[in-house]
């Protein structure tokens, strides 16, 4: 079960509002295995040492851990992977981080949407129409309805979260909020 990571604290949020670490997130969730901080430095075009700070600055955080193996030839080598957690933005929070959150509530749908905008000028129409999807409405849900339908999404997310072989790698962004009625 995943843990939870409230964001609380500005060093927390100088921490993910950091445009190399949300790749670097982003690198890992693709991957779906551990990588080295050399591995992670070719992949983004860092230095070695400037991936490692990035790391440990995400490590501190709590959202990668740290892993060492061996390898076959006897050496140690040390690994991160992306931990367990959710991250809760609680955006209404009445604190002298609201603009914190916004903004890095914003980067994270600018992220996705410009991977749609990537992926759509890389496939032709036909495959447009299976590989992306956006879909915009509204919805009319009694209380208990909308409890059901949050709890359907968050099991399903939860169940295809841990990437395995010959699956699709998909990016989401789910919004979603009470609107008032005019």
């Amino acid at each position: 079960m995943a843990r939870t990571i409230d964001l609380e604290e500005r060093k927390q949020f100088r921490v993910l509002l950091n445009p190399v670490r949300q790749d670097i997130i982003h690198l890992l969730r693709r991957a779906g295995r551990p990588m080295t901080a050399n591995t992670v430095a070719e992949k983004m075009l860092l230095s070695p040492s400037a991936a490692q700070s990035h790391l440990n600055k995400l490590e501190e955080l709590g959202v990668v851990e740290l892993g060492v193996c061996t390898a076959p030839d006897g050496r140690q080598a040390t690994y991160y992977r992306l931990a367990d957690v959710e991250i809760r933005l609680c955006l209404g929070r009445k604190d002298g981080f609201q603009g914190e959150r916004e903004a890095l509530a914003a980067q994270l749908v600018d992220g996705t949407f410009r991977g749609v905008l990537h992926a759509a000028s890389q496939c032709g129409e036909p495959e447009q129409q299976e590989d992306l999807q956006f879909l915009f409405g509204a919805l009319h849900l009694k209380p208990e309805e909308r409890a059901e339908l949050l709890g359907l999404i968050d099991g399903y997310l939860r169940t295809h979260s841990v990437p395995e072989g010959g699956v699709e790698h998909w990016e989401y962004v789910l919004m979603a909020y009470r609107a008032d009625e005019e």
